[in-house]
């Protein structure tokens, strides 16, 4: 059985296609209050840094991560 986690990454602002074209591994919603909710699998550690790292260099403000397991 193979172990991924289920993110949610809470973004300042709505992303515009552009900026939501960067995270093409996760699907993206504005949140209630008019942020940007990414969510999705990640295989690994490094790979969530990746996302997190795109987000820093793109001048994302990262509010919230969020984490639980999920089996496929």
């Amino acid at each position: 059985m193979n172990e991924q986690r289920l993110y949610h990454i809470l973004l300042r602002g709505k992303l515009d296609p552009e900026l939501a074209a960067w995270f093409p591994e996760l699907t993206h919603a504005e949140a209630d209050d008019g942020n940007t909710l990414l969510v999705g699998e990640l295989p690994d550690q490094a790979a969530l840094m990746g996302v997190l790292f795109r987000a820093h260099n793109l001048n994302l403000t990262i509010l919230t991560v969020k984490t639980c397991f999920s089996l496929t």
